[in-house]
């Protein structure tokens, strides 16, 4: 039984849609289908038999030489879906997309309120109020009102660190798939051991599963209090992922920007 390759574990948000679709047009990598097979954070499985599970059927057309990998962005957030993976293939190559936590909170929850999963405005859903839904433990709530606890990326990255070696982590932030995407594919491709290269046209740097560019709220208050509450994760975070990430703790941060030219020293921050 072949075992997949790699994992596209976070974050959601983060750009890994955009990053699975690009990943899948490379000739020696196979992306499963559909994109989130969910298969590790899938609490109905006994995952208490120790059995490994057969993921093939998601990959019909490919040939065992090519890379097998799939993105399910919860992956990094769900309890023991880390150690389930490494459990399964204990060499499995990870990738992790980062996003300021507070524009991720925003978009997470622009998402669930345009699907109607969520009633709170954003303010409510990011205050003691909205967060103690997700304390409460139920697994839905995790899943879908988790806007703020998945931004506390460092524990997440301690857990990655806890079961897969370090040269085996991919980390990335969702700025450099914008501004430069292909000194990022470029290092993926090395980090994968991939052979060949990819195509010249990649597709739209911007993919979406759910469309909210028609969602507009003022959260300036908002966005400027959770900075504040991650400023302390974030540069953690920096240090376990070797990432600069010195702008999102400037205190001036502006994902606008992602539509503007990056200084040369702020683009290949990436980390193999």
């Amino acid at each position: 039984m072949k075992r997949l390759d790699f994992f596209v574990v976070g974050t959601q948000k983060g750009g890994t849609t955009a990053l699975s679709a690009k990943l899948a047009r490379h000739p020696a990598i196979c992306c499963a289908k559909p994109k989130e097979l969910h298969v590790f954070d899938d609490e109905r499985r006994d995952w208490t038999s120790g059995d490994i599970p057969d993921l093939s059927a998601h990959f019909p057309a490919a040939s065992d030489h090519r890379l097998w990998g799939e993105a399910t962005p919860i992956y990094m957030y769900w309890p023991q879906a880390i150690e389930r993976v490494a459990h399964y293939n204990p060499e499995a190559k990870i990738i992790v997309s980062l996003r300021h936590p507070a524009y991720r909170a925003l978009s997470h929850w622009k998402m669930e309120f345009v699907r109607r999963t969520e009633e709170l405005s954003f303010a409510e859903a990011t205050s003691e109020r909205g967060r103690a839904r997700v304390r409460a433990g139920a697994h839905s709530a995790l899943r879908v009102f988790s806007y703020v606890e998945r931004g506390f990326y460092a524990p997440q990255i301690a857990r990655l660190l806890a079961h897969f070696p370090r040269q085996n982590i991919f980390f990335c932030r969702m700025e450099d798939l914008y501004q430069d995407e292909a000194a990022v594919l470029q290092a993926l491709s090395g980090f994968l051991d991939a052979d060949g290269a990819f195509p010249d046209d990649l597709g739209p740097k911007r993919v979406v599963p759910v469309e909210t560019s028609g969602l507009a709220v003022d959260a300036t208050a908002e966005l400027s209090w959770l900075s504040s509450l991650f400023h302390d994760d974030i540069r953690e975070t920096a240090r376990l992922t070797g990432l600069d990430l010195g702008a999102w703790t400037d205190g001036t941060y502006d994902e606008t920007y992602l539509t503007q030219d990056l200084p040369m020293a702020r683009k290949r921050v990436f980390s193999a």
